[in-house]
């Protein structure tokens, strides 16, 4: 308590000061007691907070110097891997294009370790093992869009990867980055082969692949729903005797960009409807073939080229069937003729590649007998033999025309041999035997010799 009067220090309970006499109030000495103990509270408080503020300010201070240690260890770790890829010690990762399973374009990034390791990406929260030295990470492209959920058309990869021992030692390897461009969708033609074909037939099988769940349309129709689960589709395309018939094939498969080819199917003009069966073959191992087709019932049908007149028949509706007989190896004309008063005859004509199988072939072959194959050429054309000997030339303006030496020293005996068979000879110098039939003569180095043409070959080497 304090007097008000001399400021003396007074004990409490007095009414007047001892020292100067001056009246006490109780009531103010109490107030100031709680003032002071307000004082006294406040006080404690304020070093409480300073305190808690320093607690904090150490917790934080520690937090960064964790993570500072923390980011330290993880860059000395890489430095050093970058150190061990850059002297050799450890591969870098290899980056290549591939094509996937289902036919997407896409990236294979090979990463090498221990047998064992662990290669963790964090992008794809995906965990590979490495296996035989190396983990082999596979994504398709469109992928990589489905993830970041963009419509661009390129997008820049950057990949984290980090490496766990079976220690469970971590290290961070150097980030992959490269560029993906957004891929067309896959769309393969399997028939026809060619862009513009001709055709006899009022139906073709067009024969097309995909990725299974692409949107596909043929000349505007959707025809989504006949690819099976193998991407395979069929669709039958008519095609009118009007000339030039344009196709075009759209396919669509998602986070890809649109894929179109253009087709065309020639079929001639004609007056008289006059056409054989889309399946109708263009090769043959037997002498004959049935040919089937449809003709105006109204028209008279002829055939022109070599057939047997007892198998053929007609219907009320123009369908019609007949044995093409075919006379000499390789390509075999069938002609075909519907004439209509008042009307220009239709005709349809087209060759068969005739050739018996290779132990038909090969049995009816002569032994070689060079001289007289020299002289005899022109009746013995059509003649199999079999030439057995060393390849020395390959025609510059035609790679399918070879010289053949088939002595047995070097000699010379040579023949100019037309190669129709699957097997490709691109090279000189390697023995072959060539079952081929008399087919003319032919020029090499400014001499004329027997042509042939090779239906079969096989390597002796």
């Amino acid at each position: 308590m304090v007097c008000p009067g001399c400021g003396t220090h007074l004990k409490d309970g007095l009414d007047v000061c001892p020292e100067c006499g001056t009246p006490l109030d109780r009531h103010a000495a109490g107030e100031e007691k709680k003032e002071s103990g307000r004082s006294e509270w406040e006080h404690t408080m304020t070093v409480a907070m300073r305190v808690l503020v320093h607690i904090l300010i150490w917790i934080f201070s520690l937090s960064i110097l964790a993570f500072g240690l923390y980011k330290a260890y993880y860059w000395y770790q890489a430095y050093s891997v970058q150190k061990r890829y850059e002297d050799g010690t450890v591969k870098m990762p290899e980056l290549e294009v591939v094509t996937m399973d289902d036919g997407r374009t896409g990236h294979a990034i090979t990463f090498y370790g221990r047998d064992g390791d662990m290669i963790y990406i964090e992008e794809l929260d995906e965990r590979y093992m490495v296996v035989g030295g190396k983990a082999v990470v596979r994504v398709a492209d469109a992928e990589w869009f489905q993830i970041a959920g963009v419509s661009a058309s390129s997008a820049q990869i950057s990949l984290t990867a980090v490496q766990t021992t079976e220690k469970g030692e971590k290290t961070l390897l150097p980030i992959v980055s490269f560029n993906v461009e957004m891929p067309v969708s896959p769309l393969t033609i399997i028939s026809p082969t060619e862009k513009y074909v001709t055709t006899m037939a009022s139906v073709y099988d067009l024969k097309l692949n995909v990725v299974y769940g692409s949107t596909v349309l043929v000349d505007g129709e959707d025809v989504t729903g006949m690819v099976d689960r193998q991407g395979n589709l069929s669709v039958s395309v008519a095609v009118y005797p009007q000339g030039e018939n344009p196709v075009s094939i759209l396919v669509q498969t998602p986070n890809h960009l649109e894929t179109r080819e253009d087709l065309v199917f020639y079929r001639q003009p004609m007056d008289i409807n006059l056409e054989i069966a889309s399946n109708t073959a263009f090769t043959s191992e037997r002498e004959s073939m049935v040919i089937r087709g449809a003709v105006d019932p109204t028209a008279q049908l002829t055939i022109e080229s070599n057939y047997d007149p007892s198998t053929y028949s007609i219907d009320e509706k123009g369908n019609f069937s007949f044995a093409a007989l075919f006379d000499h190896y390789g390509d075999n004309a069938v002609t075909l003729r519907a004439a209509k008063a008042g009307s220009q005859d239709s005709v349809v004509s087209f060759n068969v590649y005739y050739v018996p199988s290779i132990n038909e072939y090969s049995r009816k072959a002569w032994k070689m007998d060079y001289q007289n194959l020299l002289y005899c050429w022109q009746e013995w054309d059509g003649r199999v033999f079999t030439c057995r000997g060393t390849i020395v030339a390959i025609m510059d303006d035609d790679p399918d025309t070879l010289v053949i030496d088939v002595s047995d020293d070097g000699s010379g005996k040579y023949l100019v041999i037309k190669n129709m068979s699957d097997k490709k000879i691109t090279e000189t110098g390697g023995r072959y035997v060539i079952y081929a039939d008399v087919s003319g003569q032919g020029e090499y180095e400014g001499k004329t010799y027997t042509r042939l043409i090779g239906r079969y070959a096989e390597s002796l080497d």
